[in-house]
């Protein structure tokens, strides 16, 4: 019955907090163009390499709701993510206040209305935890693995799925994870990856609303060449 109460109140919080849509925090992080991963040279330190998704990048703040796209307005198309958005909520409870997000919706027929969490932003601007630490804390969230980067799709996974992360010590590594990809749009029949994300290790979230186009050193995109 404790419990109960407990849950009961957490989400009468979460109610009124939404009450008032907050500021905005930052806009998502942009990826530098890193061109074909083919000819790119090897990256020195550690990096995680990431699917890159084909869908609309969405920052979520959870106890509100709210979504807004990569370049700071409202996402016109978060009607279609309420299942998801309500499952982040929740989560709100463990300390994951802001989320970014890749929104799946129209761009293909695979997972619509699907969030995939991407990333974990603090809240805190005090608080800069680099990118190894924020994926062990959206791992310890037991959030189901998207499946679709094995080629993978039953048509009924879960509204929100956190992206798969690996991490890579050699250039060989990333190039095989990059095939791999390509070869899981084969099986989906989608255009469903369009390359891979990589994030340095030890760098911190790049909070800031400068500019939407502002680019992070710390994370590069390398897209298939078709």
């Amino acid at each position: 019955m404790e419990g109960a109460a407990r849950s009961i109140e957490r989400k009468r919080c979460r109610q009124v907090e939404a009450t008032a849509s907050p500021a905005l925090l930052t806009y998502p992080a942009r990826p530098i163009q890193g061109g074909r991963l083919e000819l790119a040279p090897p990256k020195r330190g550690l990096w995680f390499a990431e699917p890159k998704f084909n869908g609309w990048r969405a920052l979520v703040h959870t106890p509100s709701g709210t979504l807004w796209n990569r370049h700071g307005g409202r996402l016109t198309i978060a009607a279609c993510f309420r299942d998801a958005v309500e499952q982040l909520r929740d989560l709100a409870d463990d300390g994951l206040i802001w989320a970014d997000c890749e929104a799946l919706e129209r761009r293909h027929h695979i997972a619509r209305g699907t969030l995939i969490l991407l990333d974990a932003i603090p809240s805190d601007p005090m608080f800069t935890p680099s990118y190894a630490e924020r994926r062990a804390f959206l791992e310890s969230l037991r959030i189901p693995l998207e499946p679709f980067s094995s080629g993978l799709h039953a048509g009924d996974e879960p509204p929100l799925l956190l992206t798969t992360s690996r991490m890579v010590c050699a250039q060989d590594e990333v190039l095989a994870f990059y095939q791999s990809l390509r070869q899981s749009n084969r099986q989906l029949g989608a255009e469903f990856f369009e390359g891979v994300v990589m994030k340095r290790a030890d760098a911190a979230y790049p909070v800031q609303l400068r500019s939407p186009l502002e680019e992070c050193r710390a994370m590069m995109k390398h897209r298939f060449i078709t």
